[in-house]
């Protein structure tokens, strides 16, 4: 049974240590003058940072489109300070059974289901295993100290709200987790989760996630800023507004052979090539180009209602950045005009013969005196 989101749970001080041999272990026990004074510094340094290291993961939603194998997911998207300079994620580590099946755990968390790959990964890298014996409270109802999430390795495990089981959680469950909500609100925990057996988990914190989430957005932001640096109708947006644009950015992912677009049909998406390669055909034969990292095509979709002037296909699995012309609209309506003017840079290139330039590494032609770059569709 799956708890639900607002059943916060928390962390008990009396969860003991189980040793085992392959696993980093974490001990959990009653708070010794040690800990109390590792919490002082933890708790001054959260203050901190708690504050500026908000993010908006309502930003966190699913956008699917396309065939079975083409998946289109948005991108953490709100804005984040960057994490300290001299932090570097946690790594315990764990066998690649035990990394694969908590990839596998996270991806069925709705809260995680969008994460990027790269970054889905240093999170699975900083979970720690931490053992509890059985009758022993790993939350407690109430609580408002636990900032955890858990995944449940082994064992099995009551969810008691006001001294009644309402409900389990264990390894065996496709819902082997809880606590999740914890990594985004400071709240008290909604229900009392107790080992009914040895249990084993995988933790992570609420701190090590927001940090890990700041680190590879400022990351990924960065590189989306570059590619639509290179994108002539967009040059004269501000810093600010390319920002917004590059915050709305999804992602999605094509297998070889799969066709992005179709010449002569209509479409109001623009796409950036993050990785990956594709070519671009006239009337099924005529290659004109191929396209791959940092090239874009089809963003004149985003302010003229034109056919697609090419048949863009996927060469090799390719990652794809996608904007629609709604979401574009709703970001920068007002700058819609003054980009549609900013589009005769187009006309040069668009009446201009096209090479068969089968073996291009880059389908992007000089158009002005500061060589800004043309699009094929």
């Amino acid at each position: 049974m799956q708890i639900p989101d607002n059943n916060e749970l928390t962390n008990h001080p009396t969860c003991l240590k189980t040793q085992r041999s392959d696993r980093k272990i974490t001990t959990r026990c009653d708070v010794d003058e040690e800990n109390e004074t590792e919490d002082e510094d933890a708790r001054s340094s959260a203050s901190d940072s708690d504050s500026e290291d908000f993010v908006d993961f309502g930003a966190i939603t699913a956008r699917l489109g396309g065939s079975a194998n083409r998946h289109r997911r948005s991108v953490v998207s709100s804005f984040v300070p960057a994490p300290p300079e001299q932090w570097t994620p946690p790594v315990h580590v764990k066998s690649k059974g035990d990394a694969e099946s908590i990839r596998c755990s996270i991806r069925r968390n709705l809260l995680f289901a969008n994460i990027p790959q790269d970054t889905l990964q240093v999170l699975v890298d900083a979970m720690e295993y931490v053992a509890v014996d059985a009758d022993v409270d790993i939350v407690a109802q109430g609580d408002k100290a636990g900032d955890e999430f858990f995944i449940v390795a082994s064992g099995a495990c009551d969810v008691v709200v006001n001294h009644r089981v309402v409900g389990e959680v264990c390894a065996s469950s496709t819902c082997n987790f809880f606590g999740e909500l914890a990594l985004l609100y400071d709240s008290p925990r909604a229900a009392t989760v107790r080992a009914r057996t040895l249990v084993e988990c995988w933790t992570l914190d609420r701190r090590t996630f927001k940090r890990v989430l700041m680190a590879t957005t400022m990351k990924q932001r960065a590189l989306y800023l570059d590619f639509l640096g290179q994108v002539p109708i967009f040059s004269t947006l501000s810093s600010y507004e390319k920002m917004t644009v590059a915050d709305a950015l999804c992602e999605e992912f094509v297998e070889s052979g799969d066709v992005i677009l179709t010449e002569g049909s209509t479409g109001d998406d623009f796409y950036i090539i993050a990785h990956g390669e594709v070519k671009c055909t006239r009337r099924g034969e005529e290659v004109l180009a191929r396209l791959a990292a940092g090239d874009f095509f089809g963003e004149l979709a985003l302010i003229h209602d034109d056919v697609r002037q090419a048949t863009v296909t996927a060469v090799h699995k390719t990652k794809l950045l996608v904007l629609d012309r709604a979401t574009f609209k709703r970001l920068l309506g007002p700058m819609q005009e003054h980009l549609r003017k900013r589009a005769d840079l187009y006309e040069l290139y668009m009446n201009a013969p096209r090479s068969h330039a089968v073996a291009l590494p880059k389908a992007s032609v000089e158009v002005d005196s500061v060589g800004t770059r043309a699009s094929l569709t």
